[in-house]
């Protein structure tokens, strides 16, 4: 109903003008999904605002403050810059990458983002996971609860396992000389079991490779850096959910019990045996048609399962 005494002709003056105005409004005040939740800091909680973009967990930079990380805006950059002791990131406003110095050499290089950094209420919200790493992190994504954990990571130069506190070592091909980052046991027990539920039947030959796959996709740049969010990946798209792995889709990870042979393999690929040649996806040609992953460059092919780049 029009209340007596205003114009028409006003009213739908205002009403292009709110329309102008909501138009005219950045994207960036928009998100996916905003939610208030506790990120596991060592196991203690710690909340924050997380909005859900592009699939991936943005937080505001200033929460790095409490892992003792120094936060500060660079005017002259328009971005967010974050450093420990080893590292300075900056992230610009806008943009899909991150620019980084390391050891405080003023050498500064970039990485390419899958998701834009972005001001929302005030505060400038940086990829939760990616900057965790990058300054030294371990972070791990629990797919069930959707709840996320950082923990202190270590560098350790040992080739073989590092035996210790549940933590091993595994190698990664993300630079061309492959280094060894401490994994939690929960890493392990998760490997282990995706390596049984896809490989169960196969060789032991066959379970290595699937293992080293795994491991490679997570040293790869264009996958999670962990292995957990490795693989429990599952991506949407016009509100179809494609998961990376079918036994997170039909549940059977949660049901199989590791051989023997399997958690030896496992182990081998941690110490960096790589049966896959160097692989980042598996297949099996006769359950799949998938166009994208079948015109992969194939490695190799051992028992029911054809390996690729």
């Amino acid at each position: 109903m029009i209340e007596e005494g205003i114009p028409i002709q006003r009213i739908r003056i205002v009403t292009l003008a709110v329309l102008a105005f909501t138009l005219l409004m950045p994207n960036s005040t928009y998100a996916d999904q905003v939610i208030r939740k506790a990120i596991h800091v060592n196991d203690s909680p710690i909340q924050a605002t997380i909005i859900i973009r592009n699939n991936y967990q943005m937080v505001p930079a200033i929460w790095f403050r409490n892992v003792s990380k120094k936060v500060s805006w660079s005017e002259r950059y328009r971005s967010a810059v974050i450093s420990s002791q080893q590292t300075i990131i900056g992230f610009p406003e806008g943009e899909r990458f991150a620019d980084y110095d390391l050891h405080g050499l003023n050498r500064w290089e970039r990485d390419e983002l899958h998701t834009t950094s972005f001001i929302h209420e005030g505060r400038m919200y940086v990829p939760l996971a990616y900057t965790a790493r990058k300054l030294g992190m371990l972070v791990t994504y629990d797919a069930h609860s959707q709840s996320t954990s950082i923990h202190n990571a270590t560098i350790s130069t040992s080739t073989t396992n590092s035996g210790n506190s549940g933590n091993f070592a595994y190698a990664t091909n993300s630079t061309a000389s492959a280094s060894r980052h401490s994994i939690s046991s929960d890493d392990l027990h998760w490997l282990n079991q995706i390596t049984e539920a896809e490989a169960g039947g196969e060789s032991y030959r066959g379970k290595l490779a699937v293992a080293a796959s795994i491991l490679n996709r997570v040293g790869s740049p264009d996958w999670p850096n962990s292995i957990q969010e490795t693989i429990f990946q599952v991506d949407t798209f016009n509100g179809v959910s494609y998961y990376q792995f079918s036994p997170v889709l039909d549940n059977r990870i949660y049901n199989v019990t590791p051989s023997k042979d399997t958690l030896k393999a496992v182990q081998a690929a941690l110490r960096g045996e790589d049966a896959s040649k160097g692989a980042v996806v598996f297949y099996n040609p006769e359950k799949t048609d998938n166009k994208w992953v079948r015109g992969r460059e194939v490695t190799v092919t051992i028992g029911s399962h054809i390996f690729a780049k």
